[in-house]
């Protein structure tokens, strides 16, 4: 097993929210934090829609349907060997969110980094 020195650390934040404002302005928000205490990459993940039919009319033999879209948006920040206040500032700020979901993955490879 190598030395922890050649870790290499990655954290994946999904952001998910069926308001495309609401998830935008906490964007906003989280940007300039990321900005100033680590490197990060930001990916808008395309939108996806679900179509729910809904039988209108209370006769069974009447064709009378209703359409209701739900959509949901998306966004990733990938960070790269972030450090521990970058970690708690993050936590801290997920914390206050409402109104959408967030999914945080840790993950840990060993080797030696890449320098081009």
């Amino acid at each position: 097993m190598p030395s922890k020195e050649f870790a290499l650390y990655q954290v994946k934040l999904k952001l998910t929210s069926g308001d495309l404002k609401l998830l935008q302005r906490f964007e906003k928000e989280l940007n300039p934090f990321l900005n100033e205490t680590c490197t990060y990459k930001f990916i808008r993940l395309p939108t996806r829609s679900h179509l729910k039919t809904v039988l209108r009319s209370p006769h069974v033999n009447k064709k009378s349907r209703e359409h209701f879209v739900i959509e949901v948006h998306g966004s990733t920040y990938i960070i790269e060997d972030p450090s521990n206040f970058c970690i708690r500032g993050l936590l801290k700020r997920l914390k206050s969110w409402s109104g959408g979901e967030y999914v945080l993955t840790f993950s840990e490879r060993y080797g030696q980094r890449n320098k081009y």
